[in-house]
């Protein structure tokens, strides 16, 4: 399965295009119906790009720090990946529980994508619908596949600040959000 999905990655020539593919795949490999992909700037989180959640939640989650207690904040913290399998039993998630019903989602994993460096490039998350914990073998491949993603789009991000990208595209999705609630 991890070489289909590099394949995909690979074929990425921007850093956007790889941002899309890797949240995409993400979505798949899980049989998520909603994700998410967050970067980093500063000590927190910033979404640039994602599938099928509503405005409200994105509003909700536009920035998301270490001390926030959904998944990706705790995931940020922990520097591994976090799984909520039902987000209404989840003590440290009550306050986004209104957000997810909102939006529609029963629980939720969050993966931080780090280069072997160590440096941290990216959260992907991905929601389902139903109460929901993904296999051993596909958070497996996940963090085989969040390796090779962090070092491809590394290599894409070349001279630019990775904050300064984060923020570019963060700023670019909520015009776009903007434009469509006007429309």
């Amino acid at each position: 399965m991890l070489l289909p999905l590099s394949k995909r990655l690979y074929a990425a020539r921007t850093f956007e295009e790889a941002v899309d593919t890797i949240l995409d795949d993400t979505i798949a490999l899980l049989g998520a119906e909603y994700g998410n992909v967050q970067l980093p700037i500063g000590d927190g989180l910033a979404i640039v790009a994602q599938r099928g959640l509503t405005d409200r939640f994105l509003k909700a989650f536009r920035r998301v720090s270490k001390s926030d207690g959904c998944a990706c904040g705790r995931a940020l913290q922990l520097h591994k990946t976090v799984v909520v399998s039902d987000v209404e039993k989840d003590a440290d998630f009550a306050v986004f529980l209104k957000d997810a019903r909102d939006a529609g989602f029963r629980a939720v994993q969050s993966t931080p994508f780090f280069t072997s460096d160590g440096l941290l490039l990216g959260m992907v998350s991905t929601h389902f619908a139903s109460v929901h914990e993904p296999t051993s073998i596909e958070l497996e491949i996940l963090q085989s596949y969040s390796i090779v993603a962090s070092e491809h789009v590394y290599r894409l991000l070349g001279n630019e600040m990775l904050g300064t990208k984060a923020k570019h595209m963060n700023d670019a999705l909520y015009a776009s959000l903007l434009r469509t609630a006007m429309t």
